[in-house]
């Protein structure tokens, strides 16, 4: 079986990964981000998804990958609604334009539905971590 090329880890460490980064600068971007909590996702956020996804069947809208209510994002992002998969398990919602700082302190913009898609977590890393 044939080895992936390896590239160097995008948390500018020198270390050689065959995909996303290497452990040490995981960790390190973990512990910088904080909690999800500490970033405005907790119980309010958990209700609110909830909500989300009750809105979207009953807009006829099934729950997968790249999911969005038709009043919000019209992105590119995933990659699984590109190719014509219906990816519905590990989802996560993500702000589409992604929230400011400002933004994280306020409910309302965290969750407002018109701001939120679902994208699978491969959809949603490559979107945070390799892209914008």
């Amino acid at each position: 079986m044939p080895f992936a090329a390896l590239k160097d880890c995008p948390g500018g460490c020198g270390a050689k990964v065959a995909k996303g980064r290497c452990q040490a600068c995981t960790r390190k971007m973990d512990q910088r981000r904080g909690s999800a909590s500490s970033r405005g996702y907790g119980a309010a956020w958990e209700r609110f998804r909830r909500l989300f996804v009750a809105l979207l069947v009953a807009a006829g809208i099934a729950p997968v990958c790249g999911a969005a209510l038709p009043d919000g994002p019209q992105t590119q992002d995933s990659q699984c609604k590109a190719a014509g998969l219906l990816v519905g398990d590990d989802l996560q919602l993500d702000h589409e334009p992604p929230l400011t700082e400002a933004e994280r302190q306020q409910p309302r913009a965290v969750c407002d539905p018109r701001r939120v898609q679902f994208l699978c977590r491969a959809c949603h890393a490559r979107k945070t971590f390799d892209g914008r």
